[in-house]
């Protein structure tokens, strides 16, 4: 994974912030969120910089009786719901992030917008867009109130958090409409869903500037040093596409 990020972000760590352009050419994909989750904690671990940490807000919704939940916080603080922030949020200043919902579209805050940090407030976030048509603009990010389905979690709960997540990686699905120039593909865990590798391996405008994991054959194959065998499956369910 060290390899891997300093592959895809050779200016990470070093002296000085990394340029928007160095940050717009340049993603990490992998199929799952916890996987993703994993490679931002150790991108921004090895940032410069003072870390800020932000807590949010959870609390169960009273059901159609009124009556509360037998759920606890500490319960809840542990769940991660798709498409919401995360419990603890670490941030630093210069560090990449994406939005999670439409805050202002006219203004460039759509969901999938990625902003590059440049001021941790208590109670707001200063970024500054990275993509798009608003592309260099200022912004401030404010806390919001995200609800869950409840068919994502069986249960009825509300965060209230910045709708923000560090962007040094993210799944393969948000990634598509995106290309950048340099390209990091996870693969220690294959993709398990029709197409995914395609949309993967097709964010990359060259093929030669795609940067493979090779901790996937490194952990399959014990018994020999050599990395000549390159493979991953591809996932295709021949019984839909007939």
């Amino acid at each position: 994974m060290h390899e891997m990020i300093s592959s895809v972000y050779p200016l990470l760590g070093k002296d000085g912030p990394m340029s928007t352009e160095h940050l717009t050419e340049r993603i990490i994909l992998s199929p799952r969120n916890e996987d993703v989750h994993k490679i931002n904690l150790e991108a921004l671990g090895n940032l410069q910089g003072e870390a800020y940490t932000y807590l949010a807000a959870d609390k169960m919704i009273r059901d159609d009786h009124g009556r509360n939940s037998r759920f606890t916080t500490e319960f809840l603080n542990n769940l991660n719901p798709p498409g919401s922030p995360p419990f603890k949020l670490d941030i630093k200043v210069g560090c990449p992030v994406m939005l999670l919902r439409n805050l202002a579209p006219k203004e460039g805050m759509c969901n999938g917008t990625r902003l590059v940090v440049t001021r941790c407030g208590r109670y707001v976030i200063e970024a500054k867009i990275i993509t798009g048509e608003k592309a260099g603009e200022i912004v401030f990010i404010p806390r919001i109130t995200f609800q869950p389905s409840p068919s994502e979690l069986d249960i009825q709960m509300e965060r209230r958090q910045f709708p923000i997540r560090v962007a040094y990686a993210m799944t393969i699905n948000k990634s598509q409409g995106q290309s950048v120039k340099y390209v990091g593909i996870d693969l220690r865990t294959p993709v398990f869903s029709h197409g995914q590798l395609y949309v993967a391996l097709s964010r990359c405008t060259a093929a030669r500037r795609i940067s493979r994991n090779f901790i996937v054959t490194l952990l399959m194959s014990n018994e020999s040093n050599e990395c000549s065998n390159m493979e991953t499956k591809n996932v295709v369910y021949p019984e839909i596409l007939l």
